[in-house]
């Protein structure tokens, strides 16, 4: 209720003046938002301050409710995204940081020509080598040996060569 000195106003003179419609006052009224100082009546300065509240609310929700963004944090998460972004571009033209789709590229070749060393060229350099040899011995030496060549060769390859892309 309102003090007996405290003058009170119509719904209608609330809602012009909040540009509500009667209905919407009423309504805010019932929600608590704009507090009645008796049947029908309002009293100014709570009606305009309940109002104001109720739309600071709605336009940035207060930090502890969960609901509201920290824009400071936002940006230093921005900035701090950036200036990793930044780093990694550095230290990809440094050579220190690989594109993982050129690395598998890269890694793939690599295989290929383990693949083909091993199933291609060794097997036929081993016949030739172990036809006239009758131990078994003597095979697994020339095996070996070639196995052992066809590793040193493809050791001393670099996958950047293959790829085509220079460090």
């Amino acid at each position: 209720m309102a003090d007996a000195g405290t003058p009170t106003y119509p719904v209608k003179t609330i809602a012009k003046l909040l540009r509500l419609t009667e209905r919407r006052v009423q309504q805010l009224s019932k929600e608590g938002v704009i507090p009645k100082a008796e049947r029908g009546r309002y009293e100014l300065a709570p009606a305009v301050q309940g109002y104001i509240g109720y739309l600071q609310d709605r336009v940035a929700p207060k930090p502890d409710d969960g609901g509201g963004i920290d824009y400071h944090v936002e940006k230093a998460r921005k900035t701090k995204a950036e200036a990793d972004i930044a780093e990694m571009e550095a230290a990809k033209m440094r050579g220190d940081l690989v594109d993982a789709v050129e690395m598998k590229q890269a890694m793939d070749l690599v295989i290929s020509e383990v693949r083909a060393k091993l199933l291609n060229n060794a097997p036929t350099r081993i016949a030739a080598r172990a036809k006239s040899e009758n131990k078994e011995a003597s095979i697994k030496a020339i095996a070996k040996e070639e196995i052992t060549a066809a590793l040193l060769a493809l050791s001393k390859t670099d996958p950047a060569d293959l790829v085509g892309t220079s460090r």
